[in-house]
């Protein structure tokens, strides 16, 4: 538990150095948009490699591809539908911040603290299915369903956002390649350690770069409104994974913990690519750092899953 702990409090106070390190204007003007793409085009990827490439799984376990994808397309549907008829930055804010869970930076040190290397990789999975939205697919959707401008063909540009995503694309690679007997090879895991390695400090610092800590009051009903959709998705979900999903208890307990991760660490980068109001949703992601710090340690306490 302490070490669990201790490496919660290192992503919590790299957010932090990020956030001032922003307001202090010692970093120019445009740095977290530039972060953001050094991230989302080479350390996440990387990342993600190097978890596949070092892990093993059976294949009943790609049902989990499966179940979290299942997860954010049903958030993202009803917000969808609920912000039909809302101006443009709240439809965004909304659209980009319901679904996405940030598994790298929170759920996978929390899985591996206290499951062994074969069950920890259900994790891994989950996030395969978790970044068709995360990694690129919120994007890609939110950019053309709440476009001030009509588009033409809003189909194909999605799926050009979507499938231009470095981290979708290598998610697409890893998961066919075990179905193809064709393991990662050891030479790309040792190549890619370096740039996994450094992928949850400049998420996290990303993170910190976006967010504004000061909210303007009629900004707080849609700040409560998204936390509250987000925790009563995260709700459902858990009691779908512990009555309906036909996975041992342990890896229940993990998907579990997944579910309750933080608001990914692109959602308010996309809200600024959107043009949305990035810096609510860096409040409302850090709000929900702190939310998934009680819930999956309550989650671990609660299971006995220590060991």
């Amino acid at each position: 538990m302490t070490t669990v702990l201790i490496k919660v409090v290192a992503f919590v106070s790299i957010v932090v150095a990020g956030y001032y390190a922003g307001r202090s204007g010692k970093l120019g003007r445009g740095t977290g948009n530039v972060l953001s793409k050094i991230v989302f085009n080479l350390t996440l990827p990387c990342a993600v490699i190097h978890a596949f490439g070092a892990a093993q799984f059976t294949p009943d376990l790609l049902w989990l591809v499966v179940v979290a994808a299942a997860f954010n397309f049903a958030a993202y549907g009803a917000m969808l539908v609920a912000t039909r008829h809302s101006e443009h930055a709240s439809r965004v804010f909304y659209l980009c911040n319901i679904c996405g869970y940030n598994i790298g930076c929170f759920a996978l040190p929390f899985v591996q603290a206290f499951f062994p290397p074969a069950q920890a990789v259900a994790i891994c999975l989950f996030d395969a299915g978790n970044s068709l939205m995360m990694s690129g697919g919120t994007y890609a959707l939110t950019s053309v369903v709440a476009s001030e401008k009509p588009l033409e063909h809003p189909v194909r540009l999605a799926a050009k956002r979507l499938f231009s995503s470095v981290t979708v694309d290598a998610y697409l690679v890893l998961v066919a390649m075990p179905l193809l007997h064709v393991p990662v090879p050891a030479a790309i895991v040792q190549f890619t350690e370096p740039m996994a390695n450094a992928n949850a400090f400049l998420a996290m610092f990303m993170l910190g770069l976006v967010t504004n800590l000061h909210v303007d009051a009629q900004k707080v009903g849609r700040l409560v409104r998204l936390l509250s959709a987000r925790l009563a998705f995260n709700a459902l979900f858990t009691a779908i994974v512990l009555l309906a999903l036909p996975f041992y208890p342990s890896v229940r307990v993990i998907v579990c913990m997944g579910v309750w991760a933080p608001i990914g660490a692109m959602g308010p980068v996309f809200t600024m690519w959107c043009h949305g109001d990035h810096g609510l949703a860096g409040f409302a992601n850090a709000i929900s750092v702190i939310v998934a710090i009680i819930t999956m340690t309550g989650i671990v306490l609660a299971t006995g899953a220590m060991g």
